[in-house]
């Protein structure tokens, strides 16, 4: 029994303005600050969680042997390992979020390493359990149940102990995997202190010259810059910063795979992909069609690429000047608080209860808004069952900023109405229906923006975007699935991974991706890898594309219908992890076994496309709404 924390991260960091460093945190308004004290008013009484739970982990150790004695003592069991994880997890997102609010104050830093340390120990104290609900005869376990009346609740968590029957060890075996936990995150902790808190990022001179300090969020930003010169030198000085300690990146990134690799063995997977599908029941073939079928399909991504080279007239088309976008004419932005209005407009669909609930949140300190000095950058939702779900952003005012916006409230209301639908045991949700909830959010915003839209360089604009979306979430986080893929086979074929070997094996990665429209930097792309902490997940990145696949279906059957296809979905997000998740996306209609989802979403590309050829070689003087 492992505890969980529901935090997501968007595939890739929002926006922020280029300028001056970043404003320290006391200097923003606390209305855009998230309300942490509605898990403990001050660490003082974080401190007395922390001591409850460290006092439990005696009696919950000292409970081993007593499992097959009665059905209460079971449910006893049960129930006291439930009550010190609860506790356990609000220890763990608040002194979490606590040191992303400022990296650099190392008392907090301090404080979130000490009760990482007491998740291991926790996880030592209750290691026992599932190996000895495996040792019992599944007779004597279905009369337990039988037995008292109050395990009814939990036939599905035993069901699932009884899956993983052949990759678990005697209960010697499995205190020592436990005791192994904190280790297991080394390569993870070193890569986030060092992006996070000691990379440095020099100067680059502006648009109109000048020097603007490079941060992760600006980058983003300064990618979609309409002068050439300003893309490729934010592009050179922000790889250069990575490349500098390549060799070191790379040796962190062969034990991340050695430790994966280390897990999987010991637990008799065939593999590390099948060890990290494995908790979640998906099919390794549901990671193999991903692959193939994007992969059958790379001149639809290179009809793109041919596309932007068009628009922007660029011969030779650069990697830095893929995110440009190509109607800038069209571009429109929302502060923060008009983005929230939108918001609640666009979420209309899914009916006056969850849009209520949103706004409730956004009032109520869910989200912590602003970038400031020391705050972990990108975005993401975290909550656990006894907690409002938070969001941290890193807003700009771009319209991304506002998608992520979109993204990280589906996931948070996702916590909020499994939380409200499930019992504990099943308040909680796998990734791989976490990310449909966050993009079936950004396609319904998507819809509302196009719906919006008369003037024909906004409409450009807004499928420009809809296009670069799916091709960041589908086609380039299959590219790093199938990255991750290809170097846990060679770390499971005794191979040790080198600076050299994966710029060679990304490098290539691009090449089949983005297609021969687009030139490469041989000194830079290839250290692309080194700056993607999804990487450290652990075959997280695949759900994205397969996530986006069952939402577009789930979202086009809700835009077109009614109360019940709307019900259908909204059963997903209440379900928790009630179910498997392939189980639970067909409770929408939709089948993940498949590979129907991920062609759709391929022709849907290509639809795009045509849409754009077509408003451009439409005559200027043509009404645009029909193209909505």
């Amino acid at each position: 029994m492992s505890h969980r924390i529901a935090r997501h991260a968007r595939p890739a960091a929002p926006d922020a303005p280029a300028g001056g460093a970043p404003v320290e945190r006391s200097a923003i308004d606390d209305r855009y600050k998230w309300r942490l004290d509605r898990i403990f008013p001050d660490w003082a009484a974080w401190e007395a969680c922390y001591a409850q739970v460290e006092a439990a982990l005696p009696g919950l150790a000292a409970l081993q042997g007593t499992l097959a004695t009665s059905g209460a003592a079971l449910l006893a069991a049960v129930e006291a390992i439930h009550t010190a994880r609860r506790k356990l997890e609000q220890a763990l997102v608040y002194a979490g979020m606590k040191n992303d609010e400022d990296t650099r104050i190392g008392e907090n830093t301090a404080r979130r390493g000490r009760v990482s340390s007491l998740a291991v120990r926790f996880s030592e104290a209750v290691s026992w359990f599932d190996a000895e609900v495996l040792a019992m005869d599944e007779g004597r376990l279905a009369a337990l149940q039988a037995q008292e009346a109050g395990l009814g609740i939990y036939a599905h968590f035993f069901a699932d102990i009884q899956r993983a029957r052949a990759h678990t060890l005697p209960a010697e075996q499995e205190a020592l995997l436990a005791a192994a936990g904190l280790m297991s995150r080394g390569a993870s902790q070193v890569f986030g202190a060092f992006d996070n808190a000691d990379l440095v990022f020099p100067s680059v001179k502006g648009e109109g010259g000048e020097p603007v300090v490079l941060t992760k969020a600006r980058y983003q930003k300064l990618m979609k810059s309409p002068d050439r010169r300003v893309r490729r030198d934010a592009y050179a000085a922000f790889l250069d910063a990575y490349g500098a300690l390549k060799n070191t990146l790379a040796a962190n990134m062969d034990a991340n795979v050695k430790n994966h690799l280390f897990f999987a063995e010991a637990r008799r997977h065939e593999g590390c992909l099948e060890a990290a599908l494995h908790p979640d029941a998906v099919p390794p073939s549901v990671f193999h069609a991903l692959v193939e079928t994007v992969s059958a399909h790379t001149a639809t991504i290179h009809r793109y690429t041919a596309l932007k080279k068009r628009v922007l007239g660029l011969d030779p088309l650069h990697e830095y000047d893929l995110a440009v976008p190509l109607f800038p004419a069209g571009e429109f932005k929302f502060d923060y608080d008009r983005a929230c209005a939108v918001m609640l407009e666009a979420f209309r669909p899914l009916g006056d209860e969850y849009v209520a609930t949103v706004k409730g949140g956004i009032e109520g300190g869910w989200i912590d808004v602003h970038e400031s000095a020391g705050k972990r950058g990108g975005g993401y939702s975290n909550g656990v069952y006894d907690t409002p779900p938070f969001i941290l952003l890193n807003w700009s005012d771009q319209l991304g900023d506002s998608f992520t916006l979109a993204h990280e409230l589906g996931h948070s209301m996702h916590t909020f109405l499994a939380a409200r639908h499930q019992p504990y045991v099943y308040g909680d949700y796998p990734i791989f229906t976490a990310e449909v909830a966050s993009t079936f959010n950004e396609l319904l915003l998507m819809d509302h923006l196009l719906k919006q839209g008369t003037d024909r360089q906004r409409l450009l604009y807004l499928l420009d975007y809809h296009l670069s979306q799916i091709n960041s979430t589908v086609f380039r986080q299959t590219m790093f699935a199938e990255f991750e893929l290809r170097i846990h086979r060679q770390g499971e074929a005794g191979e040790t991974l080198t600076a050299d070997s994966l710029g060679a094996l990304y490098d290539g990665m691009l090449g089949k991706y983005w297609g021969p429209d687009v030139v490469f930097d041989p000194a830079r792309s290839p250290l692309t890898w080194s700056r993607i902490p999804h990487f450290f997940y652990n075959f997280y990145v695949y759900q994205y594309a397969t996530a986006y696949a069952a939402a577009v279906a789930l979202s086009r059957r809700v835009l077109a219908g009614g109360e019940a296809e709307r019900e259908q979905y909204l059963d997903i997000l209440r379900s928790g992890s009630s179910r498997y998740p392939v189980e639970t996306i067909a409770l929408g209609g939709v089948d993940m076994t498949s590979s129907r989802p991920l062609e759709d979403v391929v022709a849907l590309f290509g639809e795009l496309v045509d849409r754009v050829e077509s408003l451009l070689d439409r005559p200027r003087n043509d009404n645009p709404g029909d193209a909505t």
